[in-house]
């Protein structure tokens, strides 16, 4: 269908095609960077094939730099195949295989019952200390709060509740080494 003369488009924004001769004059560097990027010539020469179709899909006159433009496509192709290959190999693993190498962090009945034991030890020698001293460590150490706020509690300063706190560990520590 003729277009009359007032729908002709301008000769400038008609796309050119791109020719054999700029794939012919890259091909080679491309072929020679991919298979450095990647170690595979098959896996290079489908990434060179794709980049160029990628690359034809372009305007001509959009692209100032064919060979740079081609590299960068070569190269963003390589990493999208090699990421997703790498997701594959993941999810083509045997789930049972993967876990019985995986280490148990779980405690084990020996340790369990040793660690019980030290509790206890700590927990006796905490009542053992003076009642603002184990309080303070109990506010701090199990209920979480702050010097100031266990200060504000007890009614003392917090350097005093400091020092109660650092001393009334100390035993506990001592007592807890003493019962190993």
């Amino acid at each position: 269908m003729p277009t009359s003369r007032w729908h002709r488009e301008p000769a400038s924004l008609k796309p050119k095609p791109l020719s054999s001769d700029l794939y012919e004059a890259h091909r080679s560097g491309l072929l020679s960077y991919a298979r450095r990027l990647s170690g595979d010539s098959v896996l290079a020469e489908d990434v060179v094939q794709d980049a160029w179709v990628l690359f034809a899909r372009q305007p001509a006159h959009a692209i100032s730099s064919p060979g740079n433009y081609l590299r960068t496509i070569v190269r963003n192709l390589l990493m999208t195949r090699l990421r997703r290959a790498k997701i594959e190999r993941i999810s083509d693993t045997d789930f049972d295989v993967v876990t019985a190498t995986v280490a148990d962090d779980a405690a084990s009945p020996e340790e369990t019952v040793a660690a019980r034991e030290t509790m206890t030890r700590v927990i006796d020698a905490l009542d053992a200390l003076p009642a603002r001293q184990a309080d303070a460590i109990r506010m701090y150490h199990f209920e979480g709060m702050k010097l100031r706020e266990v200060a504000a509690m007890l009614g003392v300063s917090i350097p005093m509740v400091h020092g109660l706190i650092t001393e009334g560990l100390a035993i506990c520590n001592r007592i807890r080494k003493e019962g190993q």
